[in-house]
């Protein structure tokens, strides 16, 4: 039961998100740590390069406001002011203590220095995964599949149910073009149907039930139906796509 719900909850929010999760958490540890220390830890030199730069109790606040933060946008359609902050506090940890080894108030701050960078450097790398939270809890799309695409056309996300239609697993479909799930005499329409939406900023198909003609990733086509969503977000439009096979199909329609 218990694993259960762990896995429900991860494909909640993602692999970007359970990231965000654990930053959240480590920076509450940390601000926790820079609450409770005592007198031996405050002496060390890494609380004392800290210290002359500002008190301690105005890096908690921040730690802790940074994990509280990153909690919050983990369960958010958007986490880039999350990513941001975090990404902006650890390599500023980082900074302070590698260059406390050169001011000479740390001799051995170029470790704690590289540590923080290298925590830093992962953060922000995380931050470019293409994955969207949230697409399997779409109203009427209970049984179906879901796929979230950005204003290019790039798949961000994927939920089971697509998997098991197109037969591309997530980790295989996440990052590649829209176009890999359409027979090829359609994709040249599709790529022109989205640069009018990049340049009008809408669809005219969005809430539509429109009829189309899928492509499997053994290369079988298929009639399916697709409802489509467009969402305005901080990255720019996101496509949410509601997939669901027919028993009969027509050719593709765009405008």
């Amino acid at each position: 039961m218990g694993d259960e719900l762990a896995a429900r909850w991860l494909r909640r929010i993602g692999r970007r998100g359970a990231s965000l999760a654990f930053v959240g958490l480590l920076s509450l540890v940390i601000g926790a740590s820079l609450v409770i220390a005592g007198p031996e830890q405050l002496a060390t030199p890494g609380f004392r390069v800290l210290a002359s730069l500002a008190p301690l109790a105005v890096w908690a606040v921040a730690w802790f406001a940074l994990g509280v933060l990153c909690l919050v946008q983990t369960f958010m359609r958007s986490d880039r002011i999350a990513f941001a902050a975090a990404t902006a506090l650890v390599l500023l940890y980082g900074l302070i203590f590698l260059s406390s080894t050169f001011t000479g108030q740390n001799p051995r701050g170029w470790v704690a220095g590289a540590v923080w960078l290298a925590f830093g450097g992962w953060i922000a790398l995380i931050a470019t995964w293409p994955e969207a939270a949230h697409v399997t809890r779409l109203p009427g799309a209970e049984g179906a599949a879901v796929v979230v695409a950005d204003a290019s056309g790039t798949i961000l996300s994927w939920n089971p149910q697509a998997k098991r239609l197109f037969g591309w697993s997530t980790d295989e479909a996440v990052g590649q073009p829209l176009t890999v799930l359409m027979p090829a005499r359609f994709r040249s329409q599709h790529d022109e149907g989205l640069i009018r939406v990049r340049v009008n900023g809408k669809s005219d198909l969005a809430g539509e039930v429109i009829p189309l003609v899928g492509l499997r990733r053994d290369g079988t086509e298929f009639p399916i139906s697709l409802t489509i969503n467009a969402w305005h977000t901080d990255d720019g439009i996101t496509y949410t796509g509601v997939i669901r096979p027919l028993g009969g199909g027509r050719d593709v329609r765009y405008r």
